[in-house]
């Protein structure tokens, strides 16, 4: 299995000119596992420290990849790498650009659609959202994928993999954004993103030549841009916001049927 960033598979799916076109897809069928990632992730702070170099390098603007061992005794996880980035926002603003995904066509670069279908409460304050998204590759070659998001307020994350009852053309997805306030920086703030693909079919070994670090570093520019174009901006009312109603206020049909808990602990 390839572990690959949103920022890596953006770049791979410019120069992917061999891919072939996917068959048209009965997208309400379930998707054809329930998970094989070896590791999901869990709302929260992730687990690492940086450098002096690494501060003086977020200081100025840039983002830093650091790479991550898995947790003692769960060898079998993996690594993975992590992009920390600065942004000259308080969280609130952060957060109103990662959660309004309805917008994402407007702002994040090969998003062709972004639509939520489903939001209501989960376990524990957290809310869950369920997202459409089309991204392109190049003319007639794009990738359809059917997301469950879980946003929890309290941990200050949001978490998400595929949803399992759509079917989807990645072959799985695990992904985090981890939000905080700067520890040095009054009304800044520092944001954490992973996000892990598994696609369905071998990535040809040059296109792997043209993937460096200097490339994944472009997956948190888009919320960094955005977030200090608006720095007044707050967390949507629709999440919890600022005159909005909390998690456990949301109603939707079946809105307990998937615990977040049960997600984490499902495997193939």
């Amino acid at each position: 299995m390839i572990r690959f960033t949103y920022g890596h598979f953006l770049l791979i799916a410019t120069i992917l000119v061999s891919v072939s076109v996917s068959a048209k897809k009965e997208r309400n069928q379930p998707h054809k596992h329930q998970g094989i990632m070896p590791h999901y992730y869990e709302p929260g702070p992730f687990d690492l420290s940086l450098k002096d170099s690494d501060e003086s390098d977020l200081k100025s603007g840039k983002s830093v990849m650091k790479q991550t061992m898995p947790k003692k005794g769960d060898e079998d996880a993996g690594g993975g790498v992590i992009c920390v980035q600065d942004i000259e926002a308080p969280k609130q603003a952060v957060w109103n650009q990662i959660l309004r995904m309805d917008d994402y066509t407007k702002k994040v670069p090969k998003v062709l659609e972004c639509k939520n279908y489903d939001v209501h409460a989960g376990e524990g304050g957290c809310i869950i959202m369920k997202t459409r998204q089309k991204l392109g590759v190049l003319p007639g070659y794009s990738y359809e994928n059917y997301y469950e998001h879980t946003y929890a307020p309290e941990k200050d994350s949001l978490v998400w993999r595929l949803d399992y009852n759509k079917n989807s053309d990645f072959d799985d997805v695990a992904g985090h954004w981890h939000v905080e306030e700067h520890p040095s920086r009054p009304g800044c703030s520092r944001v954490f993103y992973a996000c892990d693909i598994k696609l369905r079919s071998a990535v040809p070994g040059p296109v792997l030549n043209f993937i460096s670090k200097s490339a994944l570093k472009q997956a948190t520019a888009w919320v960094k841009k955005e977030s200090e174009k608006a720095p007044t901006n707050t967390i949507p009312a629709e999440y919890g916001g600022a005159g909005g109603a909390p998690a456990k206020e949301l109603e939707t049909a079946g809105a307990g049927r998937f615990s977040f808990a049960n997600k984490l602990n499902r495997r193939q």
